[in-house]
C-alpha cells in the first residue's frame, strides 16, 4: 500500500486523532449472533469469519446494500460480497443471514432487527463488527436504536495508515472519518444515536480538516 504523498503530515496528525477517538472495542465473549455492518473493507468480513471459526457465535448476519463508497467497489451488495468472503474462509452458507438492502447505519440496524424478528430469532447477546473507525458510531447508534440485547463492539485491528486497500485510498479514508465524526456530533440531535462527549482537541481536528477540504462525506444539510 502506497501512502498519498500529497497529504501533509499536519493533516495526518489530526486524522490520526480522529481515527483513535472513533475507535472503540469491547472484550469479547460468546454471543447468540455476530452482526456485521458491512462496508468497503473485506477485512471486516475476514475478521467476522475468524470469530465464527473461534465459536463466538453460531450465525453471522451480514447487513449492507450499496452506498456512496461501495457502489464503486462491489458488483453485488455489501452483504453478498462479505458473505462470499466469509464462505471462502470456511463459514457454511447455512450459518449466514443476509440483509442486502440497507444503505446507512440506521437502516443496517432497523432492517436487521426486522429480519431477525421475521425469522423468529431472538438474540440476547450480539457481537457487532465494523471497521475500527466506525465502532464508536455503531456503539452509540445501537444504544439508541436497538434496546434489549447486550452488544459487544469489535473490529479488525489496523491503524489509519493501514486502512487503505486496493479500492479506497488514504485521501478517501480521511474524508470518510471526518464525515463519521460529523455524524457523531450531529446525529444525537436528530435522534439517531446517543450523545457522547467530544474533547476540544477532537473538535478542533474536525474543523481543521473540514477547512482543508475533507468534505466529501459530511452530513447533508437538513
Amino acid at each position: 500500500m502506497k501512502l498519498d504523498k500529497n497529504i501533509p503530515d499536519e493533516h495526518l496528525h489530526f486524522a490520526k486523532q480522529i481515527w483513535d477517538f472513533l475507535s472503540a472495542k469491547d472484550k469479547l465473549e460468546k454471543a447468540d449472533l455476530i452482526f456485521v455492518l458491512c462496508s468497503h473493507d473485506l477485512r471486516v468480513a475476514e475478521y467476522a469469519a475468524s470469530l465464527y471459526q473461534k465459536n463466538f457465535a453460531s450465525h453471522i448476519l451480514f447487513s449492507g446494500g450499496l452506498n456512496f463508497f461501495t457502489k464503486h467497489v462491489f458488483p453485488n451488495s455489501e452483504a453478498e460480497s462479505f458473505a462470499d468472503c466469509a464462505m471462502e474462509r470456511g463459514v457454511p452458507k447455512e450459518s449466514i443471514i443476509l440483509e442486502p438492502q440497507s444503505t446507512n447505519t440506521g437502516e443496517n440496524i432497523q432492517y436487521s432487527q426486522k429480519l431477525l424478528f421475521d425469522l423468529g430469532l431472538q438474540c440476547d447477546s450480539i457481537i457487532a463488527v465494523q471497521k475500527p473507525s466506525m465502532t464508536l458510531r455503531i456503539q452509540l447508534a445501537l444504544q439508541k436504536q436497538w434496546p434489549g440485547p447486550n452488544f459487544l463492539i469489535t473490529s479488525p485491528n489496523y491503524s489509519l495508515l493501514e486502512s487503505p486497500h486496493s479500492k479506497i485510498n488514504l485521501l478517501m479514508i480521511i474524508n470518510e472519518i471526518v464525515g463519521d465524526l460529523g455524524r457523531v456530533i450531529a446525529y444525537p440531535k436528530l435522534g439517531f444515536q446517543e450523545e457522547t462527549f467530544i474533547p476540544e482537541e477532537i473538535s478542533d481536528a474536525y474543523h481543521f480538516l473540514v477547512s482543508k477540504g475533507y468534505n466529501l462525506h459530511l452530513v447533508p444539510n437538513r
